[in-house]
């Protein structure tokens, strides 16, 4: 599943939350809410932390300093003070901030793992954070200083600061807002202000906010600042996006292979059953199904070519057109013109491709070729012709006219092939395998990242006894009576344990994993971006995808723009996990660095979706050179699909870079079937 439109609320239970839900509250803002049975596991874990401070007990965090200060015994009088310590010494993040959609996404997921009542927070603590997702508070959080451990403290610190209203936290208020439904992009440090200079009612999208800041208790500090929500909000979103951009990647591919007239055998299922790795035969299939129906794979007749020639001749009579009339000039313009008409006559400018093109259809390689030599002889014969009577001493002859007159015989030749293609260059020949590789990759931090978001992150965790009737159906007050029994209340500080699920590792791992499976779907892609912009390797595409070429550079830029990218994500892709530099005195010797790969891995994301955007947009440019034929029809709702979003053919050059945008925006969404 990679959409997140049929999610209309969600019901936080601490267990069963969803990539798909965490996209749908980071981006959507449907409305979240608590389980009953979760607001029971929280209050009782909360009657746990009562009873433990009742009794003095020594508990990390609790009773005691933080990280290499574990030792050190806080008073009970201190403990709430502690608490505010922790969240204000740890808010130290630098760097832009977190665009809104991340905050969100990571909000919720702290809020789930607090649901699941192995943390101590109070209900109250926890509503806030659900308030401020419902309200659309959109909290200030820089995106540097996380080395992923213990989790994401110094972002979920700057969160914290802003859910108990602390002057140091900041907010974006609404009248800063780019857009009040969807995530406001990008914003700059100094639209937020801080919590204290500001009414709730301004930093909210809704009309009659619900969030009250909180004062933190006992635990509570450590509970909101200490686990890997925000690098897991992180590879959420990417994720999601990735699994739309991988459906476009195929189509791009579908759409290039039509453009450069490739051979449709290396995408048929036989060949992929003879290696079954998992996805491979199955991107295969969904991307020759793109290509069903095409007159351009099923027919020889190299139609770029012959519309190069009526380009040629429209050439010739151009440089013709300065010299004054002679009757063997004459003679020699109606010749151009019976010329025009007859390669007309094949490839119109509008309409459906002749029926002389499309008797051969489906015809077997070497009938078609046959056939499709005898329609173009007597235009080759009278090409030469023209040519031999350009030299005569009564024509005026420019060199330039000929030299026009020259380049249409050499595309005539080329209209025909000698022989049927046999195969292609990697980049199309091997598109299945290396697709395939992205998916699997994506599969894989799929499963792990599923299993994140639900998961308890922080430390310790605390594991409340079961009561007669379990935990989800406990009575508040019944349950606090029961757990300060003298016998039980002896053993519950062995059932508080610190252990290190905070370790971003597994994060860290498959993002990694992630950047570079996805690298190579942009590395592939910039390289079939270059065979149709390379006139020697496009099969009769014109040099950069426009006619004039010379006159215009075309799509000779995108290209350097996608090999840019290509390359700065080989520099991302160095892993960050391999790294760990030794922090809090040594005490957290090894880290992470979690946030780091996530944030590389989504940056990686943006590059892949705008080189295949770049894919896309060139290849339906060289698709126009196709026509009269019609390519394939899932190629073919994609061109409608861009043609209603505003994306033209260009027939001279102007400024490339607002459709390249376009085209990245359009990705966003599922292509079109």
């Amino acid at each position: 599943m990679t959409e997140s439109s049929g999610i209309e609320r969600v019901v936080l239970t601490g267990h069963d939350l969803t990539i798909e839900e965490v996209v749908a509250v980071a981006r959507r803002r449907v409305p979240v809410s608590l389980a009953e049975p979760a607001r029971r596991r929280v209050r009782c874990c909360r009657r746990m932390v009562d009873v433990l401070l009742q009794r003095g007990e020594k508990v990390y965090g609790l009773t005691t300093g933080f990280g290499k200060l574990r030792d050190v015994r806080i008073a009970n009088k201190d403990v709430e003070r502690l608490q505010m310590n922790l969240i204000r010494s740890h808010a130290v993040g630098v760097g832009a901030p977190f665009d809104e959609d991340v905050v969100r996404a990571a909000i919720v997921l702290r809020a789930n793992t607090l649901a699941r009542g192995n943390s101590g927070i109070r209900l109250e603590t926890l509503e806030a954070l659900v308030a401020l997702l419902n309200d659309g508070v959109y909290p200030y959080v820089p995106q540097q200083g996380s080395v992923g451990c213990s989790g994401d403290l110094a972002p979920l610190s700057h969160l914290a600061l802003v859910v108990t209203g602390d002057p140091g936290g900041r907010v974006l208020p609404r009248a800063a807002r780019r857009d009040g439904v969807a995530p406001v992009t990008r914003p700059r440090p100094d639209e937020f202000v801080a919590c204290g200079e500001v009414a709730w009612a301004e930093a909210a999208l809704t009309a009659t906010p619900t969030f009250r800041p909180v004062t933190l208790g006992a635990k509570e500090g450590l509970a909101l600042n200490n686990g890997t929500q925000f690098m897991t909000a992180v590879a959420c979103l990417a994720l999601h996006d990735a699994a739309i951009g991988m459906s476009w990647a195929e189509l791009a591919v579908a759409m290039s292979l039509e453009a450069q007239r490739g051979v449709r055998g290396a995408f048929r299922p036989e060949l992929h059953a003879a290696r079954d790795l998992s996805h491979q035969a199955a991107t295969a299939a969904r991307i020759l199904a793109h290509t069903e129906g095409s007159e351009v794979l099923d027919v020889l007749l190299n139609t770029a070519s012959l519309r190069r020639v009526r380009a040629s001749l429209a050439e010739v009579r151009d440089h013709l057109a300065p010299f004054e009339p002679t009757p063997g000039l004459e003679e020699v313009r109606r010749a151009i013109d019976a010329l025009e008409a007859d390669v007309q006559a094949l490839v119109p400018a509008a309409g459906p491709a002749p029926a002389a093109i499309l008797a051969l259809r489906g015809a077997p390689a070497r009938a078609q070729i046959e056939g499709y030599q005898g329609l173009l002889a007597p235009i080759r014969v009278r090409a030469t012709a023209l040519l031999q009577r350009l030299d005569a001493p009564d024509v005026p002859s420019p060199p330039l006219a000929r030299d026009a007159l020259v380049r249409a015989l050499a595309d005539l030749s080329h209209a025909i092939p000698a022989a049927p293609p046999v195969q292609d260059d990697y980049s199309l020949r091997c598109a299945p395998q290396v697709l395939a590789c992205a998916h699997r990759a994506l599969a894989h931090v799929r499963e792990v990242i599923a299993v994140e978001v639900n998961a308890a992150t922080d430390n310790p965790l605390l594991f409340p006894p079961e009561p007669p009737g379990g935990l989800d159906a406990a009575d508040d007050a019944e349950y606090a009576r029961w757990l300060a029994e003298p016998a039980r209340a002896e053993g519950l500080a062995d059932l508080v344990i610190g252990g290190g699920n905070f370790h971003g590792e597994p994060i860290a791992k498959v993002m990694d994993y992630f950047a570079i499976a996805m690298s190579e779907v942009a590395s592939i892609a910039e390289r079939r971006v270059a065979h149709l912009v390379d006139a020697a390797l496009s099969n009769g595409l014109p040099p950069f995808l426009m006619e004039s070429s010379g006159l215009n550079s075309g799509f000779m830029l995108p290209q350097y723009t996608a090999a840019a990218l290509v390359s700065e994500n080989k520099v991302l892709c160095h892993p960050a996990s391999v790294d760990s530099i030794p922090t809090c005195a040594g005490s957290e010797d090894h880290v992470s660095m979690g946030m780091t790969a996530a944030r590389k891995a989504a940056t990686v994301l943006d590059h892949v979706l705008q080189v295949v955007a770049i894919e896309v947009l060139a290849a339906y440019q060289a698709l126009s050179f196709r026509a009269p034929l019609r390519p394939g029809r899932g190629v073919e709702a994609a061109a409608r699909h861009l043609r209603a979003a505003g994306v033209e053919v260009r027939l001279d050059d102007g400024v490339l870079y607002p459709a390249m945008h376009h085209v990245r925006e359009l990705l966003r969404a599922p292509p079109p079937g």
